[in-house]
């Protein structure tokens, strides 16, 4: 059973990870970047719950490694 549950959580780590890496590239890049010439920013503004999305799914994936960490270590 544990077995299971780590890689289930070795999976869902995974998942926030490409969810948090493409949220923060998303804004970092198409959003801050690609804006930084026009005359209005606005989306800087807006876009921030993007960014956000990306620290709350990094923090969720660090969390989640530990978890699996813990269900593979159990025996």
């Amino acid at each position: 059973m544990n077995r299971i549950a780590g890689t289930a959580a070795s999976l869902a780590a995974l998942v926030l990870l490409v969810i948090g890496v493409a949220a923060t590239k998303w804004y970092m890049w198409d959003i801050a970047i690609e804006q930084s010439g026009q005359p209005d920013r606005s989306i800087l503004f807006w876009g921030l719950p993007i960014l956000f999305i990306g620290f709350f799914a990094i923090g969720a994936f660090v969390a989640m490694v530990f978890v699996a960490r813990a269900a593979f270590s159990k025996r």
